[in-house]
């Protein structure tokens, strides 16, 4: 029996990742949200937000790379192109198979905490036990607390695309459709990650990814770009090859 990453290793192939543009998340104003291809492939459009506490968009700021002269130009609006290819690679179903779709689920947990007693003879220095010296009036004092969370997850083929807690899903930050015909979906892990390739019967982790965010399949299916983290502010638009046979 040939293995499962074996079998798709064979069929997909990924050029050595090339940096197209330099991303300061501070000039941008704001956390990075949105990656588009232009249909021709020439711009890309990158969109950051800025938030409120509450965790809702208060700003969007919008921006195209131009491929050839890696320019970075701050645009009013996001483009039409930009939006029309956002709907077809964040969409729930593959462009190419309505049966190739990813599932929603819910659910609730609860966390629990207890912090522990600040007085006793360990807080002011005294013996490691943990009980020396602290009274009971320090036990009663320390705090039980729960958080309760909802979690969104999307999977697909039983794997696990992204999660959500107590927030609003994002489709497409994480992940991009392949167009049509490929029957395929590339992701990664919403902090960063390696990229992931999906399709209706095995999985495969692109080499030479990591810390890769917002995955955008190319609209001929010949590419693939997305954004690395370099520090806590700084970024690379990155772009390779992808040939699946």
């Amino acid at each position: 029996m040939i293995p499962l990453l074996a079998a798709i290793a064979a069929n997909v192939l990924l050029s050595a990742p090339q940096p197209v543009a330099d991303l300061d998340a501070a000039k941008m104003k704001g956390d990075l949200s949105r990656l588009a291809w232009s249909d021709d492939g020439s711009e890309f459009y990158v969109q950051t937000v800025e938030k409120d506490k509450a965790g809702n968009i208060k700003a969007a700021h919008h921006f195209v790379v131009s491929v050839q002269s890696k320019a970075l130009k701050d645009v009013g609006a996001e483009p039409a192109w930009a939006s029309k290819y956002w709907a077809w690679k964040s969409g729930q179903a593959s462009p190419a198979s309505a049966g190739l779709k990813i599932e929603v689920t819910e659910r609730t947990e609860t966390r629990r905490s207890v912090s522990a007693p600040t007085g006793g003879a360990l807080a002011r220095g005294g013996t490691d036990n943990p009980l020396d010296g602290t009274s009971f009036s320090d036990v009663a004092a320390a705090k039980d607390t729960s958080q309760t969370q909802k979690i969104f997850a999307l999977t697909l083929r039983g794997e696990t695309i992204g999660e959500w807690s107590n927030e609003a899903v994002t489709p497409g930050s994480n992940f991009s459709w392949a167009p049509a015909p490929l029957q395929m979906i590339a992701y990664a892990k919403r902090g960063g990650g390696p990229i992931i390739v999906l399709d209706n019967r095995s999985k495969y982790e692109l080499a030479g990814v990591s810390g890769a965010l917002l995955p955008a399949w190319s609209a001929n299916g010949k590419r693939i770009a997305w954004i690395e983290r370099k520090d806590k502010k700084t970024y690379q638009l990155m772009l390779a090859d992808i040939s699946v046979q």
